[in-house]
Protein backbone atom coordinates (compact mmCIF):
# COMPACT_ATOMS: atom_id res chain seq x y z
CA UNK A 1 0.00 0.00 0.00
CA UNK A 2 2.80 2.54 1.13
CA UNK A 3 4.61 1.61 -2.77
CA UNK A 4 1.27 2.74 -3.99
CA UNK A 5 0.86 5.97 -2.22
CA UNK A 6 4.68 7.18 -3.07
CA UNK A 7 4.30 6.32 -6.72
CA UNK A 8 1.37 8.12 -7.06
CA UNK A 9 3.10 11.53 -5.40
CA UNK A 10 5.80 11.09 -8.39
CA UNK A 11 6.34 14.05 -10.56
CA UNK A 12 6.61 12.87 -13.66
CA UNK A 13 8.69 14.90 -15.96
CA UNK A 14 9.92 15.65 -19.57
CA UNK A 15 13.51 17.32 -20.38
CA UNK A 16 12.63 18.79 -23.82
CA UNK A 17 16.37 20.12 -24.13
CA UNK A 18 18.16 19.79 -27.23
CA UNK A 19 21.59 20.24 -25.75
CA UNK A 20 22.27 16.47 -25.06
CA UNK A 21 24.91 17.40 -22.26
CA UNK A 22 22.73 19.57 -20.21
CA UNK A 23 19.68 17.21 -20.82
CA UNK A 24 21.25 14.23 -19.54
CA UNK A 25 23.08 15.90 -16.46
CA UNK A 26 19.79 17.40 -15.55
CA UNK A 27 18.15 14.04 -15.99
CA UNK A 28 20.37 11.69 -13.29
CA UNK A 29 20.50 14.84 -11.11
CA UNK A 30 16.52 14.91 -10.64
CA UNK A 31 16.60 10.94 -11.04
CA UNK A 32 18.15 11.41 -7.28
CA UNK A 33 15.04 12.67 -6.26
CA UNK A 34 12.65 10.82 -4.14
CA UNK A 35 9.75 12.41 -5.76
CA UNK A 36 10.48 13.04 -9.08
CA UNK A 37 10.37 10.45 -12.08
CA UNK A 38 12.23 11.44 -15.57
CA UNK A 39 9.74 10.11 -18.31
CA UNK A 40 11.98 11.21 -20.96
CA UNK A 41 14.81 13.22 -22.51
CA UNK A 42 13.55 15.21 -25.92
CA UNK A 43 16.44 16.44 -28.16
CA UNK A 44 13.65 17.28 -31.13
CA UNK A 45 10.42 18.79 -31.33
CA UNK A 46 8.89 15.81 -33.10
CA UNK A 47 10.02 13.52 -30.08
CA UNK A 48 8.83 15.84 -27.65
CA UNK A 49 5.43 16.25 -28.86
CA UNK A 50 5.26 11.84 -28.99
CA UNK A 51 6.54 11.64 -25.62
CA UNK A 52 4.47 14.06 -23.97
CA UNK A 53 1.21 12.34 -25.74
CA UNK A 54 2.74 9.00 -25.02
CA UNK A 55 2.84 9.64 -21.41
CA UNK A 56 0.88 13.27 -20.73
CA UNK A 57 3.75 14.42 -18.04
CA UNK A 58 2.93 16.81 -15.16
CA UNK A 59 5.66 19.24 -15.74
CA UNK A 60 7.96 19.61 -18.79
CA UNK A 61 11.21 21.51 -18.10
CA UNK A 62 11.65 23.24 -22.04
CA UNK A 63 15.15 24.51 -22.96
CA UNK A 64 14.41 27.95 -25.05
CA UNK A 65 14.74 28.60 -28.01
CA UNK A 66 14.47 24.58 -28.40
CA UNK A 67 15.70 23.48 -32.02
CA UNK A 68 14.82 26.48 -33.08
CA UNK A 69 11.94 27.15 -32.33
CA UNK A 70 10.90 30.20 -30.08
CA UNK A 71 8.87 30.06 -26.45
CA UNK A 72 5.87 31.15 -28.41
CA UNK A 73 6.09 28.49 -31.61
CA UNK A 74 6.96 25.82 -28.87
CA UNK A 75 4.40 26.09 -26.33
CA UNK A 76 1.70 26.86 -28.86
CA UNK A 77 2.82 23.57 -31.01
CA UNK A 78 2.53 21.84 -27.28
CA UNK A 79 -0.90 22.80 -26.77
CA UNK A 80 -2.37 22.15 -30.38
CA UNK A 81 -1.15 18.62 -29.85
CA UNK A 82 -3.07 18.45 -26.73
CA UNK A 83 -0.77 18.43 -24.27
CA UNK A 84 -1.50 20.09 -20.46
CA UNK A 85 1.35 19.76 -19.08
CA UNK A 86 2.90 22.59 -17.06
CA UNK A 87 5.96 24.25 -18.65
CA UNK A 88 8.84 25.31 -16.84
CA UNK A 89 11.10 27.14 -19.40
CA UNK A 90 14.55 27.05 -18.94
CA UNK A 91 16.42 30.03 -20.39
CA UNK A 92 19.92 31.79 -20.37
CA UNK A 93 18.41 35.02 -21.18
CA UNK A 94 17.82 36.88 -18.20
CA UNK A 95 15.07 39.31 -19.55
CA UNK A 96 12.04 40.80 -18.28
CA UNK A 97 10.46 40.54 -21.88
CA UNK A 98 11.62 37.09 -22.76
CA UNK A 99 10.15 35.96 -18.98
CA UNK A 100 6.73 37.95 -19.90
CA UNK A 101 6.79 36.41 -23.66
CA UNK A 102 6.86 32.98 -21.92
CA UNK A 103 4.03 33.93 -19.29
CA UNK A 104 1.75 35.11 -22.13
CA UNK A 105 2.50 32.04 -23.88
CA UNK A 106 1.37 29.31 -21.39
CA UNK A 107 4.71 28.76 -19.17
CA UNK A 108 4.53 28.69 -15.27
CA UNK A 109 7.91 29.54 -14.63
CA UNK A 110 10.90 30.82 -15.86
CA UNK A 111 15.00 29.88 -15.11
CA UNK A 112 17.78 30.32 -15.81
CA UNK A 113 20.51 27.95 -16.80
CA UNK A 114 23.17 29.49 -14.46
CA UNK A 115 20.83 29.22 -11.78
CA UNK A 116 21.97 26.63 -9.02
CA UNK A 117 20.28 23.33 -9.22
CA UNK A 118 18.20 23.65 -6.10
CA UNK A 119 16.81 26.64 -7.11
CA UNK A 120 15.62 24.73 -10.21
CA UNK A 121 14.36 21.92 -7.83
CA UNK A 122 12.27 24.37 -5.87
CA UNK A 123 10.87 26.15 -8.84
CA UNK A 124 10.02 22.56 -10.43
CA UNK A 125 8.30 21.74 -7.38
CA UNK A 126 6.26 25.08 -7.40
CA UNK A 127 5.17 24.81 -10.39
CA UNK A 128 4.00 21.34 -9.86
CA UNK A 129 1.85 22.62 -7.00
CA UNK A 130 0.40 25.20 -9.07
CA UNK A 131 2.03 28.41 -8.34
CA UNK A 132 4.12 30.35 -10.64
CA UNK A 133 7.99 30.93 -10.34
CA UNK A 134 10.72 32.74 -11.60
CA UNK A 135 14.74 32.97 -11.67
CA UNK A 136 15.96 34.82 -8.58
CA UNK A 137 18.12 36.92 -11.51
CA UNK A 138 15.25 37.71 -13.37
CA UNK A 139 12.99 38.53 -10.91
CA UNK A 140 15.74 40.79 -8.85
CA UNK A 141 16.60 42.62 -12.16
CA UNK A 142 12.52 43.43 -12.58
CA UNK A 143 12.41 44.78 -8.52
CA UNK A 144 15.60 46.99 -9.48
CA UNK A 145 14.00 48.57 -12.13
CA UNK A 146 10.11 49.21 -9.77
CA UNK A 147 12.99 50.60 -7.02
CA UNK A 148 14.28 52.97 -9.86
CA UNK A 149 10.75 54.65 -10.88
CA UNK A 150 10.04 54.87 -7.04
CA UNK A 151 13.56 56.73 -6.69
CA UNK A 152 11.86 58.98 -9.06
CA UNK A 153 8.68 60.01 -7.16
CA UNK A 154 10.71 60.08 -3.63
CA UNK A 155 13.28 63.58 -5.00
CA UNK A 156 10.68 65.52 -3.24
CA UNK A 157 10.52 63.54 -0.14
CA UNK A 158 11.58 65.13 3.62
CA UNK A 159 14.05 62.72 4.39
CA UNK A 160 16.28 60.78 1.50
CA UNK A 161 14.73 57.63 0.97
CA UNK A 162 17.83 54.76 1.10
CA UNK A 163 18.63 52.34 -2.04
CA UNK A 164 18.01 50.02 0.31
CA UNK A 165 14.55 51.06 1.34
CA UNK A 166 13.65 51.75 -2.06
CA UNK A 167 14.32 47.94 -2.86
CA UNK A 168 12.25 46.95 0.45
CA UNK A 169 9.29 49.23 -0.96
CA UNK A 170 9.75 47.74 -4.27
CA UNK A 171 9.04 44.37 -2.60
CA UNK A 172 6.61 45.17 -0.01
CA UNK A 173 4.41 46.27 -3.16
CA UNK A 174 4.83 43.05 -4.68
CA UNK A 175 3.65 41.51 -1.20
CA UNK A 176 6.70 39.94 0.05
CA UNK A 177 6.61 38.86 3.38
CA UNK A 178 9.46 40.30 6.25
CA UNK A 179 10.88 36.99 5.78
CA UNK A 180 10.91 36.69 2.07
CA UNK A 181 12.22 40.14 1.75
CA UNK A 182 14.68 39.52 4.35
CA UNK A 183 15.83 36.05 2.43
CA UNK A 184 15.99 38.10 -1.44
CA UNK A 185 18.03 40.81 -0.25
CA UNK A 186 20.21 38.78 2.48
CA UNK A 187 19.93 40.60 5.45
CA UNK A 188 17.99 39.92 8.95
CA UNK A 189 14.32 40.28 9.49
CA UNK A 190 15.27 43.03 11.78
CA UNK A 191 17.00 44.89 9.62
CA UNK A 192 13.49 44.38 7.11
CA UNK A 193 11.49 45.81 10.04
CA UNK A 194 13.58 48.60 10.89
CA UNK A 195 13.70 49.78 6.77
CA UNK A 196 9.62 49.13 6.64
CA UNK A 197 8.90 51.75 9.58
CA UNK A 198 11.44 53.95 8.45
CA UNK A 199 9.43 54.25 4.96
CA UNK A 200 6.33 54.64 6.78
CA UNK A 201 7.64 57.55 8.84
CA UNK A 202 9.33 58.81 5.71
CA UNK A 203 6.10 58.81 3.57
CA UNK A 204 3.38 59.16 6.62
CA UNK A 205 2.18 55.95 6.12
CA UNK A 206 0.90 54.50 9.28
CA UNK A 207 0.86 50.65 8.34
CA UNK A 208 1.80 48.13 5.74
CA UNK A 209 -1.11 48.11 4.20
CA UNK A 210 -0.92 51.92 3.17
CA UNK A 211 2.77 51.61 2.19
CA UNK A 212 1.33 48.28 -0.70
CA UNK A 213 -1.61 50.71 -1.19
CA UNK A 214 0.83 54.10 -1.68
CA UNK A 215 3.03 51.61 -4.41
CA UNK A 216 0.14 50.30 -6.11
CA UNK A 217 -1.64 53.87 -6.43
CA UNK A 218 1.65 55.45 -7.84
CA UNK A 219 1.46 52.45 -10.83
CA UNK A 220 4.51 50.59 -9.51
CA UNK A 221 2.42 47.41 -8.59
CA UNK A 222 -0.17 45.68 -10.05
CA UNK A 223 -1.98 42.84 -11.10
CA UNK A 224 0.25 42.39 -14.09
CA UNK A 225 3.31 42.27 -12.65
CA UNK A 226 5.31 39.44 -11.93
CA UNK A 227 6.98 37.76 -8.79
CA UNK A 228 3.46 37.47 -6.76
CA UNK A 229 3.95 34.11 -7.20
CA UNK A 230 7.12 32.98 -5.84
Amino acid sequence: MSAVLSEAKLIRVLLAISDELLGYGLKAALEQESDIQVVGVARTAASAFAVAGRVNPELIVAEVPFCGQSVTDLLGALRQSGCNSRVLVLSSEASETQMRIAMAAGASGYVLKEDDYDELLDALRAVYSGRRSFSDCVESTILKQYAERIAVRFEVAAAPVTAREREVLARIGQGHTNKAIARALRISVKTVEKHRSNLMRKLGLHNTAAVTVYAMRQGLVGPEQPGTGR
